[in-house]
């Protein structure tokens, strides 16, 4: 069940807010209120998953009880600092049982992305999960070991599927917070504004361009060189709305229940290079790498070359942990190398500023040079840049995703090939019945554009300027939701969304980063 169902939006999240507040009520009147509360939501949690099939939950219900097997043992461990005598010296035995434990989690996540019969729902997201948990555990920065707060941790359902991928500490925190809150109408709308926010992404958006790009990627080399133009970018979009649309989903689901999220996508298309990129897609994965593998190979404490090495490590994984094939090295690859370019270049820019003059000269400049990007706009010559910054990073983000979708390298090469030799066709009715939803049918019938030749053909120009404005004009939904002023407006955008969304809901579709 996925959130852009009719059985999650009509049945299972009002039954299930429903029974939660009551759950709630009833455990501040008996002073028993976090008890109830987890074990509302683990069940709900459980109900939530198995839906997808019991061969899924049984994958869950393992890692799970494996997990808790470790942690049981590492937390009395380390409570009773118990050693082990190894090559002449004495190691602490939760760590040898830490790696263990990790490597049991990595085993099972490759077993299944390698060589599994099928691919469980959001394995890669509770696998690392329980990775950083029991991490965690070992390293102090967890207390003692609490089997029902860990079931709830690793088992909510609002992160489950996508993320994002929050550390025990900050997820206790933010738990903790939501009992202690009494029910908040403005911010349960609040919520609701920004659910049908993320359901009109992903069901009106990301669902119409992706069937657009895959009507295209299945027949390469027929398109002419706009129409592959469109399809590389249109791909970018869906993945944006897809994903975008998810995160803003699961904030809003959480928020219905009192908890707030870290924000996981922070408009990523506006980067002005990769590095700021990296900032704002997929935030919490970014964070996972740099704290439990780029820290532990050295970070940047060990010279800079082994900082760079580190890196292309980082990135490689994260391509790994994509997909398997050569495609998606390739992808993880083009993001790492100029990742450390641009890395290499701002170092080397910085250096050069000190050395150009002396110490609080260089200081003026750098601080100018904040004073401008603070700016943006203000300034005619660095807005100018900006722009120009966003367009080729966006341009190479691009290229990338392409070997991202394609099966293939070939496929991919293929698309490249028809944009630079694909010459002047028109687009494929494919391609551009893909974006005739029956709403734009109705405007344009009654508009002189339906006596023009391949009339049809400007639904594709409409969803490619919508989806333009939307991306890089518009500001984070989070962060709107959050800060807007509530009124008639708001709510009748919310409706509005919400309806169509789901009377669009018929063709109900899984997210794409499920399938990671």
């Amino acid at each position: 069940m996925v959130f852009n169902s009719y059985e999650f939006v009509l049945l299972f999240l009002p039954v299930f807010l429903i029974i939660y507040n009551m759950v709630r009520s009833i455990g501040r009147k008996k002073g028993n209120v976090r008890m109830l509360v987890d074990l509302c939501i683990i069940l709900g949690s459980l109900c939530f998953y198995a839906l997808f099939g019991m061969h899924n939950l049984a994958i869950i219900l393992i890692s799970i009880t494996f997990n808790i097997c470790t942690s049981i043992p590492m937390s009395f461990m380390r409570e009773h600092s118990v050693e082990l005598p190894l090559f002449g010296r004495k190691i602490a035995v939760q760590k040898l049982w830490l790696s263990f434990g990790i490597i049991f989690n990595i085993v099972l996540l490759l077993f299944f992305k390698l060589w599994g019969v099928f691919l469980p729902i959001a394995i890669s997201f509770y696998t690392f999960n329980q990775i950083s948990y029991i991490v965690d555990l070992e390293r102090g920065d967890i207390e003692r070991f609490k089997i029902l707060d860990y079931l709830t941790y690793i088992l909510f359902f609002p992160k489950l599927l996508q993320g994002p991928i929050m550390g025990y500490g900050e997820f206790e925190t933010k738990l903790t917070q939501a009992l202690d809150k009494s029910f908040d109408y403005e911010a349960f709308l609040r919520a609701m504004y920004l659910f049908s926010i993320g359901l009109f992404k992903k069901v009106i958006m990301a669902d119409t361009i992706g069937k657009a790009v895959d009507a295209n990627f299945s027949w390469l080399v027929g398109m002419g060189s706009l129409e592959a133009v469109l399809t590389a970018v249109f791909y970018s979009f869906q993945l944006y709305f897809d994903f975008s649309g998810y995160c803003d989903m699961a904030a809003a689901v959480s928020n219905l229940i009192g908890i707030e999220l870290p924000i996981n996508f922070d408009s990523p298309y506006k980067a002005v290079n990769i590095v700021d990129f990296w900032k704002r897609w997929h935030i919490t994965l970014t964070k996972f790498f740099t704290r439990y593998v780029y820290i532990p190979l050295g970070g940047n404490r060990k010279g800079e070359a082994r900082t760079y090495v580190n890196f292309m490590i980082i990135f490689l994984l994260s391509g790994f942990w994509h997909g398997t094939g050569w495609n998606f090295i390739i992808w993880g690859a083009m993001h790492g190398v100029l990742y450390v370019i641009t890395r290499w270049y701002e170092r080397n820019r910085k250096e050069a500023l000190v050395a150009g003059g002396d110490q609080k000269e260089s200081d003026k400049a750098i601080l100018t040079e904040n004073v401008h990007k603070e700016a943006g706009a203000g300034n005619i010559r660095h807005g100018i840049e900006r722009v120009v910054k966003t367009i080729l990073t966006f341009t190479y983000v691009t290229a990338a995703w392409v070997f991202f979708r394609a099966e293939t390298i070939e496929d991919a090469l293929i698309l490249f090939g028809q944009i630079f030799k694909g010459g002047v066709r028109p687009f494929a009715n494919s391609f551009s019945a893909a974006f005739q939803i029956d709403e734009l049918w109705y405007i344009l019938k009654v508009t002189p554009v339906m006596k023009l030749n391949n009339a049809w053909e400007i639904c594709v120009w409409i969803f490619l300027i919508a989806s333009f404005v939307m991306i890089f004009f518009f500001p984070n939904a989070v962060r709107r939701c959050k800060n807007c002023r509530l009124g008639i407006g708001t709510t009748l955008l919310t409706v509005l969304l919400l309806v169509w969304s789901v009377v669009s809901l018929g063709g109900v579709s899984t997210f794409l980063y499920m399938n990671f």
